[in-house]
């Protein structure tokens, strides 16, 4: 029922008690006349209602000076520090199998999807890496194939493979 003293309508609207403590039940008409005079500062002091309007500039999100806060003064060098940086993996759910590898990896993930196209392991060795990558080139190609260029299209991916692992240092002799 309405709250409204002397109105036995159904109260299906709600309304907001002062406060933010619970909510009044009112029928429409007297859910639109509680609103228009609804006054959401009342009761609060001056300075709360100022200390709510400046809040209010920022979504009631905390906010700081430039160069101080959370990653003020050292803190902010700390996400550049290569011995320190997470990467990507810092936002990779910890139950899927590739950010798994990658976290205990020190290998980038470019570099893992290159090992698996070798079929190799994310801990191979450069001598592993070397062999596996000659074995497939010599495997692929269509010369060794009796000019068969079904494979090519494994041999192209082998190549790049090859080519990303060799620019990051991982296929030394």
């Amino acid at each position: 029922m309405c709250e409204e003293p002397g109105c036995d309508l159904e109260g299906s609207h709600p309304a907001p008690r002062p406060g933010g403590k619970g909510r009044h039940w009112f029928c429409e008409a007297h859910a639109a006349a509680y609103n228009r005079s609804f006054n959401f500062f009342e009761g609060m002091t001056d300075a709360e209602a100022a200390a709510f309007l400046r809040a209010e500039q920022y979504g009631h999100k905390r906010t700081w000076r430039m160069g101080a806060g959370p990653l003020g003064g050292r803190k902010a060098t700390d996400p550049h520090d290569p011995r320190r940086w997470a990467g990507r993996s810092f936002f990779d759910m910890d139950d899927t199998p590739a950010a798994e590898e990658r976290m205990h990896s020190h290998r980038s993930s470019l570099q893992i999807r290159a090992l698996r196209e070798l079929d190799l392991e994310t801990d191979a060795t450069p001598a592993q890496i070397r062999a596996r990558y000659a074995e497939y080139v010599r495997r692929f190609h269509p010369d060794s194939n009796k000019g068969d260029r079904s494979s090519e299209h494994k041999l192209d991916r082998v190549l790049r493979a090859g080519k990303l692992l060799k620019a990051s240092g991982l296929m030394k002799g």
